[in-house]
């Protein structure tokens, strides 16, 4: 049995006619005669009552005809998911400069690691620049920070994280659980350009008379943690950014929180369904460690 002849039985039994199921199935009336004389030939059995108008399948034609189908569907099943493994969903992701590297790369080996049929490119740039890409569809989603200029995307909050103070090992504060920002005064500070909440701790700091000497500005993390790591200055980070040469310290009156979030393409949001989910679950679980 041939899968071209169950099409041509099933195209006969859904028309009721040799000739209209010829013609579903773009063959001549003689082929689709002859398929279906070779299937009745091999399992020794009439599988059509030719007498009826329209012609109607016998017991055994209507137990071939379900099966049949599913035989169909099984293959059409098959098809698909080879044509996804050939040409694997591309998901565009675009990643801020100013998010740890470390991070990323464990989030996004581990979706590939659970969903090798997907197939990721990477962007990075400002939050700005990536929005901007977003809303001209060239990307698919955003990791980003959440604010208000992202309200026009559909988004999920992933985690909250408060700011530290970063000091060198070798730093006085480095064996203090606690600061204070009066404390901070004329300290070196590596300032951090990106979209964060370090303009809120500068404002703090400049409304109580307290002055920093900047001595590097950049819109990375990861550069700004190896600047205090060695001993260029003091910065303002989220919590969870450790790194070795680096202390975290709190700063007592300074209450200040990243929102990290995700965004996307409400056209594409279906196929980001995996990536969503995941993404919630790896950060709740990379928080509870």
């Amino acid at each position: 049995m041939e899968i071209y002849q169950i099409i041509h039985f099933i195209a006969i039994v859904e028309t009721g006619s040799f000739t209209k199921g010829a013609d579903r199935a773009a063959v001549s009336q003689s082929a689709i005669s002859a398929s279906i004389a070779k299937l009745e030939a091999e399992f020794d059995v009439q599988l059509l009552d030719r007498r009826r108008s329209p012609v109607i399948p016998t017991d055994a034609g209507a137990r071939l005809f379900e099966a049949g189908k599913a035989i169909l569907q099984i293959c059409k099943t098959v098809k698909g998911e080879l044509e996804t493994i050939a040409r694997p969903k591309v998901l565009r992701i675009g990643i801020p400069q100013s998010f740890s590297s470390r991070h990323i790369s464990k989030l996004l080996g581990s979706f590939r690691h659970f969903n090798s049929h997907v197939a990721i490119e990477v962007s990075d740039g400002s939050s700005e620049q990536l929005i901007e890409l977003l809303t001209e569809r060239q990307l698919d989603a955003v990791l980003t920070i959440l604010d208000d200029g992202a309200t026009k995307f559909p988004s999920r909050v992933l985690f909250k994280e408060p700011y530290l103070l970063a000091v060198p090992e070798g730093h006085r504060f480095a064996q203090r659980e606690k600061v204070t920002l009066a404390e901070l005064h004329d300290e070196p500070f590596i300032v951090r350009t990106a979209r964060d909440r370090f303009q809120d701790a500068s404002n703090a700091l400049v409304s109580r008379g307290i002055k920093i000497r900047v001595v590097y500005k950049t819109a990375q993390v990861d550069r700004t943690l190896a600047l205090v790591a060695a001993g260029v200055g003091l910065s303002f980070v989220p919590a969870r950014l450790e790194t070795p040469g680096v202390k975290m310290v709190q700063v007592a009156d300074m209450d200040f929180f990243r929102t990290y979030g995700l965004l996307w393409s409400r056209e594409r949001e279906d196929d980001l369904k995996e990536f969503i989910t995941f993404a919630e679950s790896f950060f709740a679980g990379h928080l509870e460690n």
